[in-house]
């Protein structure tokens, strides 16, 4: 560029005319640039490497919880899966040897014992839906149903410390007996209605007699009377068996 006072040569990094000393503008604005352009430099630099200290001490905690997370639901998903992991053996037992899983269910029905019904093809997982099992698909929810209403109304009319009980958990206990007699009956009705002949109609008939000879027993009531009962809403069930346990 040429010195605006005698036009000689001048480089841009000179800040004065070599050959008459005018101060070069366009240097100083140069060098003015340059040391903006540098401050901005420095402070981005401070910035940025200040940000990579804070991030590097951030990102191994960061990890290490994500670790721990994954750790977590691993370990929460295998102790689910080893809790059902004998249900589901049991279930495979049961249908692999179908023919003794049958004999087991006879030998119960025979002996009338509902309750034990129950509770085998409870902790057995026995489906009776299209499997080999599919002929007691009558009586599997009657008799669990049947096994809560005997195993409630034993536990209601035939407590030890009535005084302790009455004071603490009747009320619950009783409307518990009316919901669990409740689905019972209508349990059986399903049942009727599932099919036109039940397989296990007599067992079905002897499961209702069964707990109306406990209404019968227990409560006082029987035939038309344990019928109006059972009509009874839950709350009406419920205070009927009040007035008779609570104040006896």
């Amino acid at each position: 560029m040429k010195c605006r006072n005698c036009g000689g040569e001048v480089g841009l990094e000179e800040r004065f005319c070599p050959y008459c000393g005018t101060p070069n503008e366009q240097a100083i604005r140069h060098f003015q640039d340059m040391a903006d352009y540098q401050d901005r430099y420095t402070k981005t630099e401070a910035h940025v490497v200040g940000a990579a200290k804070r991030y590097a001490q951030i990102i191994p905690r960061v990890i290490v919880i994500l670790l721990l997370l994954i750790v977590t639901v691993v370990m929460t998903v295998i102790a689910e899966n080893a809790y059902a992991f004998p249900d589901r053996m049991r279930h495979r037992a049961a249908q692999k040897d179908a023919a003794g899983t049958v004999a087991v269910l006879e030998a119960y029905l025979a002996q009338q014992e509902y309750i034990s019904l129950a509770s085998y093809m409870e902790y057995n997982d026995i489906r009776t839906y299209n499997s080999a099992f599919e002929e007691y698909s009558d009586i599997r929810w009657a008799a669990q149903s049947y096994k809560d209403v005997m195993l409630r109304m034993e536990s209601l009319f035939l407590h030890q410390d009535r005084e302790k009980w009455a004071n603490r958990s009747a009320t619950d206990d009783i409307r518990m007996l009316c919901q669990s007699l409740e689905s019972f009956f209508e349990t059986l009705e399903r049942k009727s209605w599932d099919s036109s002949e039940p397989v296990h109609q007599a067992h079905l008939d002897r499961m209702r007699d069964d707990v109306m000879d406990l209404l019968r027993v227990y409560l006082g009531i029987e035939g038309e009377e344990a019928e109006d009962f059972l009509a009874l809403s839950t709350n009406r069930k419920a205070a009927f068996l009040e007035e008779v346990l609570l104040d006896a």
